[in-house]
């Protein structure tokens, strides 16, 4: 049985949010405005596991089993399926760290990997990070897929003012991020070398900030 899904966009729009190297705005159009944040919130899951990270709450190389099962909103375990799944993910049960759930989550855009790390940390953890960073539309409300999280009207949502603001504070340093060097310690993380028999993967050698690949496009 397929997963429940986020119903379709009935309002289509664009926005867009361009700043410079200090934050200023060079151009913006309906910046503020949110929109469902699809595999753009996986960037503040990131940012959140590596401050998680900093403070010593998260072991990047701790070993965890692979996982595609989790606890929805309401308790109930729920499995992600179909276009939900990487083919590449490790094996259920297998070992994998976490640091490279982080890799995966961002190089090959999973679904997987993002709710095992959510998991890990705790929405309210990426609530920290999206407010540390001064995000006035971002929200993580629940794991992808969690039918009943959709049924209660729980979202995930952000706007291209936040994405850009998101951007910036993972290729600069200072206090947004509490972390010492946010922008290097990112780049480290997200960044591995490319494969040349993926043609999928989004990192290609260069690392995160430089170049971001949206995942399937499957609502999540």
């Amino acid at each position: 049985m397929a997963l429940p899904t986020a119903a379709p966009p009935t309002d289509v729009a664009v926005t867009h949010c361009l700043l410079d190297a200090q934050g200023r705005v060079l151009s913006s159009d309906g910046k503020g405005r949110a929109f469902y944040a699809a595999s753009t919130i996986k960037l503040h899951v990131l940012l959140a596991a590596l401050r998680a990270g900093a403070d010593g709450a998260l072991d990047l190389d701790a070993a965890v089993p692979a996982t595609r099962t989790f606890t929805g909103t309401d308790g109930a375990p729920f499995t992600l399926g179909g276009d939900h799944l990487d083919p590449s993910h490790p094996a259920e049960g297998a070992p994998v760290t976490v640091r490279e759930l982080l890799h995966r989550m961002i190089d090959r855009s999973s679904n997987e990997a993002t709710d095992q790390i959510a998991e890990l940390i705790g929405l309210p953890t990426i609530a920290a990070t999206i407010t540390a960073l001064g995000l006035t539309a971002t929200r993580m409300e629940r794991l992808i897929g969690d039918g009943a999280a959709l049924a209660q009207g729980l979202t995930n949502e952000t706007s291209a003012a936040d994405l850009a603001a998101t951007m910036l504070a993972t290729v600069r340093d200072g206090p947004p991020m509490g972390l010492g060097a946010p922008g290097l310690t990112v780049a480290r993380e997200a960044h591995r070398p490319a494969d040349p028999g993926d043609r999928d993967s989004a990192a290609h050698g260069r690392p995160l900030g430089l170049e971001i690949r949206l995942g399937r496009g499957v609502p999540a």
